[in-house]
């Protein structure tokens, strides 16, 4: 299961654990003693929080599902897709590295709500009260890409060019241009379709078993 399904999961049953348990502790304390309602706030709090967190992991894996539906329906790209990839001496995953005949893409998927703008690599979301700069998602996907590309280097003795996209999997607006490409799932076929070959049969399949063992998913596509 995909790290992030994992992490929402748990979350959601931290939050169900605190909510009941500080219903109990409420009960108690009129019943037992005043000193309970203590223990109630607490756990109404946690519960607050854990709920907060289930939100946030759950969306992530929201992102990271609509891109593997997304090309799972793909009828022309043939490849391979790693999903919740985390490599050697790194703590931070890759959500998605697709492996297919027009190269390697490192994907960072987001499933925000709203409407964005991007300049460069400078991010804003739009509020009614203006507008703020947000963490750059698009040096994210850079860096990820980046760091893949060098540990291809060390373990293949290649030099990988790798491909960073994002991808906006959620209800929210991108506007502005980005130094990468910004995609909704529905567009990453085409995007992906519309570049020259690069990579065989045999690359796709030797990348595949570098990196599988450090991947939480693995899809074949069309191979």
């Amino acid at each position: 299961m995909i790290h992030t399904a994992e992490e929402a999961i748990l979350w959601k049953k931290l939050a169900t654990l605190f909510f009941w348990s500080g219903i109990v502790t409420t009960i108690l304390s009129f019943i037992v003693n005043p000193l309970f309602l203590l223990g109630s706030v607490l756990l109404f709090g946690a519960w607050r929080y854990a709920g907060r967190m289930a939100y946030q992991w759950g969306t992530g894996f929201e992102g990271e599902y609509y891109v593997i539906e997304a090309l799972s329906h793909s009828e022309r790209i043939k490849g391979i897709l790693l999903s919740d990839i985390v490599l050697p001496g790194r703590r931070a995953n890759i959500d998605h590295v697709l492996i297919c005949e027009q190269g390697i893409f490192a994907i960072e998927t987001k499933a925000y709500t709203g409407i964005y703008f991007v300049s460069g690599d400078a991010w804003y979301s739009e509020t009614p009260s203006g507008r703020h700069e947000i963490r750059s998602i698009s040096k994210i996907a850079k860096r990820n890409a980046a760091v893949l590309s060098r540990f291809l280097w060390k373990n293949l003795g290649e030099n990988y060019f790798v491909k960073p996209l994002v991808v906006f999997a959620g209800a929210g607006i991108v506007e502005g241009r980005s130094t990468i490409p910004v995609l909704y799932p529905n567009e990453i076929e085409t995007y992906v379709l519309s570049l020259p070959i690069e990579l065989s049969h045999e690359d796709i399949t030797r990348l595949e078993n570098l990196l599988e063992g450090y991947s939480r998913h693995v899809m074949v596509i069309n191979l």
